[in-house]
């Protein structure tokens, strides 16, 4: 959290356990309660993959985190969920089902208590989930919850997805959500199927009525697999792939309301990036110093590319290695650029890492996550001790009830002085369908002062970068005179005129910032 937001939510939480305090062991749930929201409050970000069996769910958590860390395969291999932190010391903390102390391991178990596999099934079914630290610099930032296949086959498998998501066991597709979801964002992953097909299912039967506090405030979809659409002298897989996820958005229920957006990726060339080390990088060299027609003919397909009579350098086995690493778009984009000069270790990985598209999805991350995850956190924050009567108070008596409604109204107090609240419920008003703009750039409008495509002036205006600060001033004034007409017009009425207040305020919070800081 912003350091200010933090003190004043610390401080309502402290004035809160104060009032409570007299009621002793009468109110002692209600204040182990609000301990462990605080505990979550404090908290780095949590945001959680989910997805079909075969997704590439576990491909993207490693290209996230930049390593080789949990188990990736065609088959269902997740079985347990895995909750990956930042930390200084490398291992991991099992925590079980039956509530018996954790029990730390090496890094090198994570694949024999995560993945399914028959001769360690026993201990896998005690597990409630297994925390992960690494010293990947990207989980500072948040941490990455990686979850079974909701589709799978062993429906154990599906079954751990659904309670760590706090959903009612049965049949998936037709599942309701039970209680809020342990994560505080959702990273759906949608992996392409088919010619031209993505799978939509799943996200019409997760984000539909079920997933109702899904919305683009905490909800970004990544369509993976891009590099496998990719053939010889065709577009840039990222091109197709970006075609595709907008066709989806366009024609998906539910879809563009509940996503921020389906960004493309080629996430498996975007891992075999982040592990290369010099022995591939030689084999790569080698590889480029073919004629291109040469090589071009062998991408084909894995078997021409790894077959004894290739007529290519090195052995089979080390081309098998580099196919699995890269795929065929990755092997093509790492030769092309060796021959362009990119020839070394470190701006070779940064070349394939932007080119992947797995750069644009960590900054998209960290600034649409990462720039509301104060608020997202306060705000979940209080809607959790407003729950609190309807969850917890039966059997306490006047003086307690008292106390616990004096204890809430210290958090309402906090929420109405905390101008990005207001912004907040405007977004979440206008994902759901509860507001009625006049158009579609209207919307656009509302969603872009608020914060939505960047913090910067420019992007809060629609301007370009390099848009001199007195032309982003006039464009500032100008749409504040027109959204406060529009707010006074008297043709706004209930949550619509509450709107157009907030975006008259978002506009003079930006004006003031333009006139008070000169470099942006």
């Amino acid at each position: 959290m912003t350091e200010t937001l933090e003190r004043r939510l610390a401080d309502a939480f402290a004035e809160a356990d104060r009032i409570l305090a007299p009621g002793a062991e009468r109110t002692r749930l209600l204040r182990q309660a609000l301990g462990a929201i605080r505990e979550r409050a404090r908290a780095l970000m949590s945001v959680a993959v989910v997805g079909r069996v075969s997704s590439g769910k576990s491909t993207l958590v490693n290209a996230l985190i930049g390593e080789q860390r949990v188990a990736t395969g065609s088959q269902e291999l997740t079985y347990n969920v895995n909750r990956l932190r930042y930390g200084t010391k490398p291992g991991l903390m099992v925590h079980y089902k039956d509530n018996r102390p954790p029990v730390p391991y090496s890094l090198e178990a994570l694949e024999s208590l995560t993945a399914r596999r028959e001769e360690h099934m026993e201990q896998l079914q005690g597990i409630r989930e297994v925390v992960v630290e690494t010293t990947a610099k990207y989980l500072r930032s948040f941490e990455l919850i990686d979850t079974p296949g909701l589709d799978a086959v062993f429906g154990d498998d599906s079954l751990n997805t659904l309670e760590f998501l706090r959903m009612v066991p049965g049949e998936i597709r037709t599942s309701t959500l039970q209680h809020a979801s342990t994560a505080d964002a959702l990273l759906l992953v949608v992996g392409i199927r088919g010619p031209a097909e993505a799978d939509t299912q799943l996200l019409d039967n997760f984000l539909g009525g079920e997933r109702a506090d899904a919305t683009p405030l905490n909800a970004l979809g990544v369509l993976t697999k891009c590099e496998h659409r990719w053939r010889y002298g065709e577009e840039h897989p990222l091109v197709i792939g970006r075609r595709l996820a907008d066709r989806t958005l366009r024609e998906a229920p539910n879809m563009h309301r509940r996503l921020y957006d389906l960004t493309p990726v080629c996430s498996l060339v975007g891992l075999g990036a982040s592990v290369l080390d010099e022995p591939a990088l030689e084999q790569l060299r080698e590889l480029a110093a073919l004629p291109p027609e040469r090589l071009r003919g062998r991408l084909v397909m894995a078997d021409r590319f790894t077959a004894e009579n290739a007529e290519l350098p090195l052995e089979p086995a080390q081309r098998r290695r580099l196919w699995d690493q890269f795929a065929a778009y990755g092997l093509f984009a790492a030769t092309t650029a060796i021959r362009d000069g990119i020839d070394t270790l470190e701006p070779l990985r940064a070349h394939l890492l932007a080119d992947s598209g797995m750069e644009d999805l960590r900054a998209k991350l960290v600034d649409h996550f990462g720039h509301r995850a104060s608020l997202l956190k306060f705000h979940a924050a209080t809607e959790r001790i407003g729950r609190m009567p309807h969850e917890l108070a039966a059997g306490l008596g006047p003086r307690e009830r008292t106390a616990l409604d004096e204890a809430i109204g210290v958090f309402t107090r906090l929420s109405l002085n905390e101008p990005g609240i207001d912004q907040l419920t405007v977004l979440r008003n206008l994902y759901t369908g509860r507001l009625n703009p006049g158009s579609e750039a209207e919307a656009e409008e509302v969603r872009r002062v608020l914060g939505e495509f960047g913090r910067r002036p420019c992007d809060r205006l629609g301007a370009p970068p390099d848009t001199p600060p007195e032309h982003l001033q006039k464009l500032a004034r100008e749409r504040h005179a027109w959204w406060s007409v529009h707010w006074m017009s008297g043709i706004l009425y209930g949550p619509d005129r509450e709107a157009a207040r907030i975006v008259v305020r978002a506009y003079e919070y930006l004006i003031h910032e333009l006139n008070t800081v000169s470099t942006w």
